[in-house]
């Protein structure tokens, strides 16, 4: 089949750091290893999916890097529009999903051979009418039916918590998002701290990671990504947690990692050593790859028991969900007894890049 992947303007596919960008490129990377022929459309920066470019192409769209810009966005389908229908099938990632709404206002038979697929969050619906759309998780499907957000229920209930509601006949399927198992992989022996790795918004569990580590006195290695000014702005406001978790007996260390080629690496290196990735995340994340890439290097997880999370860690095998403080830190002192040849065996069975491809390739056979 001819596949056209369409991924965002906001950063190049692979990002330079975390992003959904990542899984978009990685499921072009596995339709064209299975021997589909695969174009994807990114932003300025971005990679072929395939290193040996054997069945894939790649063709840049307008830039914004990490700004959604409706102008730029638009004109992906004011220029390619053509180009990209004459595939067999089109994947539509991009975050305002442009192409589909073309589809849905002005040229409807070809609705057929478009599926959505929404960008780690549940907001994103095209405004065209969202149609064959396919989600990370079931918590995910649940929300988008519900017409909620992933702040739906929870602390941050004031950021707003409703949105046009799907209908059953709107999703298409359930496909787990995905990485890369042969760059994710376990190696070396465990250190003694416990990593936080994501951007540095409340919503993401730092301040409960902080007290958590206070009160168990624990080594906590603290990685924000920075790459928006929203971003900086949340991290700045964290700087006092962190000193007081300090003073009450933790050793925060932070890592900024550099926005180059070397991110990648020297995160897979953070997540091979830690004794576990310690995410309390107080939204209902509607997937989360940061939790996959960690079982992949063998690394469990000590998560909260929201959104997409009990799809993802297997508790007391690959992981501890918690519901408060305590929970979570009991968790810390049991992580010990889990396997990482679990963790990892676990998540390369349902979270490798190639899964989720095949998964795509029924859908469109």
């Amino acid at each position: 089949m001819k596949i056209a992947v369409i991924s965002t303007t906001t950063y190049s596919t692979p990002p330079l750091a975390y992003g959904g960008e990542i899984f978009f490129w990685h499921l072009a990377r596995g339709l064209c290893e299975l021997g589909h022929d695969v174009t994807l459309y990114a932003a300025p920066g971005s990679l072929p999916p395939h290193p040996n470019n054997c069945r894939c192409r790649l063709r840049y769209i307008p830039g914004t890097y990490g700004e959604i810009d409706l102008a730029r966005s638009f004109a992906i389908a004011e220029w390619f529009y053509p180009e990209i229908m004459a595939n067999d099938f089109v994947l539509d990632a991009e975050h305002l999903h442009t192409v589909a709404e073309w589809a849905a206002f002005y040229y409807r038979t070809d609705q057929k051979k478009i599926i959505v697929i929404l960008n780690g969050a549940t907001s994103n619906t095209p405004r065209g009418g969202p149609y064959n759309v396919v989600v990370g998780s079931q918590y995910w499907r649940q929300l988008l039916l519900m017409g909620r957000n992933e702040y739906f229920g929870t602390q941050f209930a004031h950021l707003g918590t409703s949105i046009r509601p799907l209908k059953e006949e709107d999703i298409l399927e359930v496909v787990p998002w995905s990485s890369d198992g042969n760059f994710y992989t376990p190696e070396g022996q465990k250190d003694d701290y416990f990593l936080w790795i994501s951007h540095p918004a409340p919503y993401k569990g730092l301040p409960q990671a902080l007290e958590v580590a206070a009160k168990q006195k624990l080594r906590l290695v603290v990685v924000p990504g920075l790459a928006a000014a929203s971003h900086r702005k949340d991290w700045e406001a964290l700087q006092p947690l962190i000193e007081k978790a300090n003073a009450a007996g933790a050793k925060v260390e932070t890592v900024l990692l550099p926005l180059n080629s070397h991110h990648h690496s020297l995160k897979r290196d953070l997540y091979r050593k830690a004794r576990a990735l310690l995410f309390p995340v107080q939204r209902h994340e509607a997937f989360g790859l940061v939790v996959i890439e960690a079982l992949l290097c063998g690394t469990p997880v000590i998560t909260s028991r929201m959104g997409a999370m009990p799809e993802i860690i297997k508790n007391g095998e690959t992981g501890f969900m918690c519901r408060d403080i305590d929970e979570l830190c009991e968790a810390t002192q049991k992580v010990g007894t889990l396997s990482p040849e679990t963790c990892r065996t676990d998540a390369m069975a349902r979270f490798h890049y190639r899964t989720a491809a095949e998964a795509y390739v029924k859908l469109m056979t």
